[in-house]
C-alpha cells in the first residue's frame, strides 16, 4: 500500500511542468535566458578581447618594423626595389586598415555576428595581400611570416569567442530572433492583406448597391406603357420569325436531303459559288439569290444524277430525286415571296423596337448592370487571391511559432507553451511592442 502511495507521488513529482510564455512578452525571457546562459561567460569573452585588442598592437608593431626595414642585398636591381616597394605599401595599409576596423561589439548576439563576419573578411584580406606575400617573401621572409601567424593567432582568438557563444546557445537565441522578425513582417503582411480584403468588400458593397438601383429602374421601365407596347413588337418579331421556320422547314429539308448529291455537283462545278451558301445556310441563300439560279442548277444536278454523273447509293438517289421532284422553280418562288414577306414583317417590328423608349432604357440599365457585375467579379477574385495569401502566411507563421517554441524549450530546459498575442495586436492596430526586440541590447 505504501509502495502504491510513494510510486504515485513520484510519478506526480516527476510530470514536467509547462511554463506559459506570450509571444509579445518573450523580451523578458531572452533577457532572463542571456543573463542566465550568458552572463557566466562574459569574464572569458572580456579577457578575450582585451586578448584581441593586444594582439593587434603587435602586429600593428610588426608592420611598423617592417616599414622600415632596409634590404641586407645592396646587390638588387633598382626596378625589383622599386616593385617591392610598391607591394610591402600595400601589404602594410591593408592589413593596418584591416586591424583598424576591429571592434568587438559589447552585446552578445551582436558579438557573435562579428565573429562569424572577421572569418569572411580576413579571408577576403588574404585573397588582396595574396601577390603582395609572394613578392615579400623573397625579402622579408620572416616579417611576413610572423605577421601572418598574428594574423591567425587573432582568428583564433575571435573562433574562441564565436565558440563560446555557441556552447552557450547563442544559435538559438539567433534563431528565435530571425524567426521573431520574419513572424511580425508576416504578421503585418497579413494586416495588410485583410485591409485589401475589407477594401474590396467596401469596393463590391458600393457595385452592389448600384446594381440595385440599377434594377430598380429595370422595374420602373418595365411597368410603364412602352413597355408593354415594346412587349407587343416582341411578339410581333417572334410571330414573323416563327413563321419564317415554318415556312422554310420543308424546304431545309429537302436540301438537308441533297446535302451529298450538292457536294459532290460543287466539287465538279466550283465557279457556282450559289451552290456553297445553300450548303451553309438555305435561309440565307433564298433571300439573297434574287434571280433563283440554284433552280437551274438542281435541275442540272437531277439529270447528273439521272445519267449517273453523280454516283450515289440506289435509297440516297431516290430520296434525291424525290426532293428535286419538289424543289421546282415555282416552290422556290413561292417560298422566296413568302419569306420576303415575313422578314420585311420582322424587319418593321424590329425598327419599332430599336426606337420604343422603354427598349433604349432597358439596353443602357443592362449595360451598366452588366459592366458593375464584372466589377463585383473583378473584386471577388482579388479576395480569393488575398485571402490564398492570408492563409499561406497563416501557415508559415504557425511554423514559425513552433520552431521558437523547440527553440525556447531547448534554451530553458523544460516544456514550453508559447502563446501568439502578437498577431492579433497588430491586427487591432496596436503599435508592436517596444520591447519584443529589447533582448538585443543585451550587453557583454
Amino acid at each position: 500500500m505504501f509502495k502504491k502511495f510513494f510510486k504515485k507521488f513520484k510519478k506526480e513529482e516527476e510530470t514536467p511542468v509547462i511554463e506559459e510564455i506570450t509571444l509579445s512578452k518573450i523580451d523578458k525571457h531572452m533577457n532572463f535566458i542571456l543573463r542566465d546562459n550568458l552572463g557566466s561567460i562574459n569574464r572569458s569573452i572580456t579577457e578575450n578581447i582585451i586578448e584581441i585588442n593586444h594582439k593587434k598592437e603587435d602586429i600593428i608593431a610588426i608592420l611598423r618594423e617592417l616599414h622600415k626595414s632596409k634590404l641586407m642585398n645592396v646587390n638588387i636591381p633598382e626596378r625589383e626595389i622599386h616593385i617591392m616597394d610598391g607591394n610591402r605599401d600595400n601589404y602594410i595599409k591593408r592589413i593596418s586598415h584591416f586591424l583598424t576596423n576591429i571592434d568587438v561589439p559589447k552585446n552578445y548576439l551582436d558579438t557573435y555576428d562579428y565573429c562569424v563576419r572577421f572569418s569572411q573578411e580576413l579571408e577576403q584580406l588574404n585573397k588582396d595581400i595574396q601577390k603582395n606575400i609572394f613578392v615579400l617573401q623573397h625579402f622579408f621572409g620572416n616579417e611576413v611570416t610572423t605577421t601572418n601567424k598574428a594574423l591567425h593567432d587573432l582568428e583564433e582568438m575571435i573562433i574562441d569567442i564565436r565558440l563560446l557563444l555557441e556552447k552557450n546557445g547563442i544559435i538559438y537565441l539567433k534563431d528565435i530572433q530571425r524567426d521573431i522578425k520574419i513572424f511580425v513582417d508576416n504578421a503585418l503582411k497579413i494586416k495588410s492583406f485583410k485591409e485589401q480584403v475589407n477594401a474590396e468588400k467596401t469596393e463590391i458593397k458600393n457595385h452592389q448597391e448600384k446594381l440595385d438601383r440599377l434594377n430598380e429602374r429595370i422595374k420602373t421601365i418595365t411597368s410603364g406603357t412602352d413597355y408593354r407596347a415594346l412587349e407587343t413588337f416582341r411578339q410581333e418579331k417572334g410571330f414573323a420569325e416563327n413563321e419564317i421556320k415554318e415556312a422554310l422547314s420543308e424546304m431545309n429539308s429537302n436540301f438537308s436531303t441533297l446535302d451529298t448529291a450538292l457536294r459532290k455537283y460543287y466539287y465538279m462545278y466550283p465557279g457556282k459559288k450559289i451552290i456553297k451558301v445553300y450548303l451553309d445556310d438555305p435561309r440565307t441563300a433564298i433571300i439573297d439569290d434574287a434571280d433563283l439560279d440554284i433552280a437551274n442548277i438542281l435541275k442540272d444536278i437531277k439529270q447528273s444524277i439521272e445519267k449517273n454523273e453523280i454516283d450515289l447509293k440506289d435509297r440516297k438517289k431516290e430520296h434525291c430525286l424525290e426532293a428535286l421532284e419538289k424543289l421546282t422553280l415555282e416552290h422556290l418562288k413561292e417560298k422566296q415571296s413568302e419569306v420576303l414577306k415575313l422578314e420585311d414583317q420582322k424587319q418593321r417590328a424590329q425598327t419599332k423596337i430599336t426606337h420604343n423608349s422603354a427598349s433604349l432604357n432597358l439596353s443602357e440599365q443592362q449595360y451598366w448592370i452588366n459592366a458593375t457585375e464584372d466589377k463585383i467579379k473583378y473584386h471577388n477574385t482579388n479576395i480569393e487571391k488575398l485571402e490564398k495569401n492570408i492563409n499561406s502566411v497563416d501557415l508559415e507563421n504557425a511554423g514559425i511559432l513552433s520552431k521558437i517554441r523547440e527553440d525556447l524549450g531547448k534554451l530553458m530546459n523544460k516544456s514550453i507553451e508559447l502563446k501568439d498575442d502578437l498577431t492579433e495586436n497588430i491586427l487591432n492596430g496596436e503599435k508592436e511592442s517596444e520591447n519584443i526586440h529589447e533582448y538585443e541590447n543585451i550587453s557583454s
